[in-house]
């Protein structure tokens, strides 16, 4: 039952263009952490999809976040030492919410292993559970990625997963599909 499961994932994945992706709803409880790592092709692919906010846990401790990444494979749990992608993450204000009445500011950033996370100013300004679609192209040896704007890291790897992370909050991945090119 499982393999067939898995290659159900792997045919929608792989769908032509045009095709709808698949769906993953990241769901994880406040200081707690959901992984999916999903394999690509070394050679080259492009992976689409979208990404939306749908409900914030609350932490003193830990931001909400969604990452979907191209990294280096690595064993469930363990983060790899190589990728780059975006992340997505939302800070509640409380009761006094924003002066356009959200109760939490959305924020998106590019992030690159070995810097900081590069915040996109504009996007703050998306309201909370907007849509953002993305896209992401990886040619073997560097990965566009394309959410508000568009930037380009250096990223070589030998083995390469599309990895999505979320804590601390609900996030809601749709038509998601890995290319190869």
């Amino acid at each position: 039952m499982m393999k067939a499961a898995g290659f159900a994932m792997l045919l929608a994945l792989t769908a032509p263009a045009g095709a709808a992706g698949i769906t993953y709803d990241c769901d994880t409880a406040a200081e707690h952490w959901s992984e999916l790592n999903l394999p690509a092709d070394r050679r080259g692919f492009s992976v689409t999809g979208n990404v939306q906010l749908s409900m914030l846990a609350a932490s003193k401790t830990f931001v909400p976040t969604v990452r979907i990444q191209v990294a280096e494979s690595s064993p469930p749990g363990k983060p790899s030492a190589h990728y780059a992608g975006f992340s997505l993450g939302a800070l509640p204000v409380g009761e006094r919410k924003t002066p356009a009445g959200q109760t939490a500011t959305q924020m998106l950033s590019y992030n690159v292993s070995g810097k900081d996370d590069e915040v996109l100013p504009m996007s703050m300004l998306v309201n909370p559970g907007a849509v953002q679609p993305f896209s992401m192209v990886y040619d073997g040896s560097s990965l566009a990625v394309t959410i508000v704007e568009s930037k380009s890291f250096p990223l070589k790897l030998t083995d390469p997963v599309v990895r999505i992370v979320c804590s601390t909050g609900e996030f809601l991945i749709t038509d998601l599909t890995i290319t190869p090119r």
